[in-house]
């Protein structure tokens, strides 16, 4: 790809644009700043917080938010309550949310990253290593919708959503009901695939569609992983809503 980076350059050049390469990092923070602008962030959904990697992240961009980790292994949430303890603006709540009120199956495997309410694809292994994804066992975790929360908690907006929930993407999205829209949700970070890791996944681009259907747009990816046979194999995307109040 290097060597055709002069040629893209020539051709964007002839219809006015500039290209020119930059950090992932770069791009999220640009993404942040763009939010920003647009009022404070004050509440944080984090879907699939597991054992809390990334609330470190949040909190340190997000300095003066409430954030709620949603986090269903037994065993991934004891850590992130451990982890979380010292900060009274974390709230971390054992369930796992989808597109329904009640209880689901959790598959849990070697690593706890790759969890899921989805059953492993036959081919996850091409994708990901068998000693992170090898299956242990299932267990029967309670659900929710993002609206059921919301209404408990007495949240009427959501300024940051993330979501990484191995492949139940879709599912948790639709269960926002009609918070899913820019005036209520300002921004998302989605864990998006682009390869065959779960039964019944949901993809990148059916990800999209949906938010650009609610008026969101995709801001750009950050986190991608790739290799060289597959290529891109997942990534987070950053969306921002697209609409004059929102701006």
């Amino acid at each position: 790809m290097p060597h055709f980076a002069p040629m893209v350059k020539r051709v964007a050049r002839r219809f006015g644009l500039d290209v020119s390469r930059s950090g992932m990092g770069d791009v999220f923070h640009c993404w942040l700043t763009q939010l920003q602008r647009t009022g404070p962030v004050r509440v944080v959904f984090d879907v699939g917080a597991n054992r809390g990697q990334t609330v470190t992240h949040l909190r340190r961009d997000t300095p003066d938010s409430t954030i709620y980790c949603f986090e269903p292994s037994e065993s991934a949430f004891a850590q992130l309550r451990e982890r979380t303890a010292g900060d009274p603006d974390v709230k971390a709540i054992q369930v796992a949310l989808g597109d329904y009120d009640g209880t689901a199956m959790l598959h849990e495997n070697a690593a706890d990253v790759t969890n899921s309410l989805l059953a492993n694809s036959s081919r996850i292994s091409d994708y990901a290593p068998q000693s992170m994804c090898a299956p242990k066992h299932e267990s029967t975790v309670p659900i929710m919708r993002i609206d059921s929360p919301c209404e408990e908690q007495r949240i009427t907006r959501i300024d940051l959503l993330k979501v990484d929930a191995q492949g139940s993407e879709r599912r948790i999205l639709d269960g926002a009901g009609c918070f899913l829209k820019p005036s209520v949700t300002r921004s998302l970070i989605v864990e998006v695939l682009f390869a065959e890791l779960y039964e019944n996944q949901a993809w990148c681009g059916e990800i999209m569609e949906l938010l650009r259907s609610r008026g969101y747009r995709l801001f750009g990816f950050t986190g991608v992983a790739c290799d060289p046979i597959y290529g891109w194999k997942w990534a987070d995307a950053m969306f921002l809503g697209d609409c004059p109040m929102c701006r």
